[in-house]
């Protein structure tokens, strides 16, 4: 089950570098490529999911907005921060939405954290993940999950590749 919090831990960096960049290039104000807000509600089987990362990754070239999920399921993307303020919204076109809740425990921080476990079904986190579209203005996405399993699939049963006689 590494491999998803591989790809979180690669989503969260893509977004620091990106909020870097804006950053250190001095970007004063909004894009005109990137939507004013945008809000929504993630569920899971009809009930709030809290606590839940959610990152829209845009399908072509730019820089993915990132929020979290408060305990009603609600969240708010931040663009990026310039100068220490927010820039809300997210890149105006098609995008992959990345959910997950899990966080990986660290006993020896201070304090300790412990790990949470993910419960967002595998099929959205890595076969096919929720694709939305962000228009010019404010924007209210709710994305709506349906219960499933959380690990990966086992593998089909059957000829094993690599085996030789």
């Amino acid at each position: 089950m590494t491999f998803a919090p591989d790809r979180l831990k690669l989503g969260v960096r893509i977004v620091a570098l990106g909020l870097t960049l804006l950053t250190v290039a001095g970007c004063s104000g909004r894009p005109k490529n990137v939507a004013k807000k945008v809000t929504g509600k993630i569920t899971l089987g009809g009930q709030p999911l809290a606590d839940a990362v959610v990152i829209f990754t845009p399908v072509e070239a730019g820089s993915p907005s990132m929020g979290r999920t408060d305990a009603d399921g609600n969240y708010n993307l931040v663009w990026a921060q310039s100068r220490g303020r927010k820039i809300e919204g997210a890149q105006i076109g098609e995008h992959t939405v990345k959910i997950t809740t899990h966080v990986e425990g660290a006993p020896s921080a201070k304090p300790p954290r412990q790990e949470v476990p993910e419960k967002v079904p595998y099929k959205y986190r890595v076969e096919s993940p929720p694709k939305v579209t962000v228009k010019k203005g404010a924007n209210t996405i709710d994305i709506a999950l349906e219960p499933g399993p959380v690990e990966a699939p086992p593998p089909p049963k059957g000829k094993a590749k690599g085996k030789t006689r």
